[in-house]
């Protein structure tokens, strides 16, 4: 048996990494005292992992722990013991107990949705805003995409799904849904350093929030990854 548990990295804990936000769901389980199940050998660990992991700075409205379980719990019981255990700035939204043959949740990852709030002057956030649809009707955006091991050229565009922005008070927001696939991630800061390179704007001081892990369903629709069948 599994426990999926879907929980918020709020703004508090934002710059937690992800070796910190391992240690703190491993002290969180064993405070909870459920029966989170260890592997085999010399130095065992829980059998525990993230589905996306989300990079220092960047708070994220429904991230998903997966943890496999030795004995069975009910839901109620494993929801209350993780929200007594976790911290405030860590809130557990909901969990769900799957099979063991249930398919782990980074494997049908497919896609996140971000929130951009920029800081800027109206006249940049107006040039923004209107080089939006010019970009998303571009066949091919080039961008430089890095890795541990090497830099090249790649086509992000396939790699967003949804870009829109509006005006606000402090400047603009954009809403982004894009990528999330092993061969096909695309990091929302390329897909902001493309876009105000596209719009001929320096990248102004921005606040990045990740609100969704999405899969794919029979229909091929984005689905919260939660809710994946």
């Amino acid at each position: 048996m599994r426990l999926l548990i879907e929980f918020q990295k709020t703004e508090r804990v934002r710059h937690l990494g992800l070796l910190d936000m391992q240690r703190t769901m491993q002290r969180a389980l064993r405070r909870s005292h459920l029966p989170v199940q260890y592997s085999k050998g010399f130095n065992p660990h829980m059998n525990m992992s993230f589905a996306s992991a989300l990079s220092s700075g960047i708070p994220g409205d429904a991230e998903i722990l997966d943890v496999s379980l030795a004995e069975p719990v009910t839901e109620e019981e494993a929801l209350q013991a993780l929200r007594t255990a976790l911290p405030a700035a860590m809130p557990v939204t909901r969990v769900r107990l799957v099979d063991d043959r249930f398919k782990k949740m980074g494997a049908k990852l497919e896609a996140a949705a971000y929130v951009f709030t920029l800081h800027t002057d109206s006249e940049t956030a107006a040039r923004l805003l209107e080089a939006i649809p010019r970009f998303l009707a571009e066949k091919e955006i080039l961008a430089l995409r890095k890795s541990k091991s090497a830099e090249r050229m790649v086509d992000i565009r396939p790699m967003i799904f949804h870009l829109e922005g509006n005006a606000t008070e402090s400047g603009a927001a954009l809403q982004a849904t894009v990528s999330f696939t092993e061969p096909a991630t695309l990091k929302p800061t390329l897909l902001l350093d493309s876009l105000c390179r596209y719009a001929g704007i320096e990248v102004p001081p921005t606040f990045i929030r990740r609100t969704g892990l999405f899969g794919r369903n029979e229909q091929a629709e984005l689905v919260p990854l939660f809710d994946m069948p």
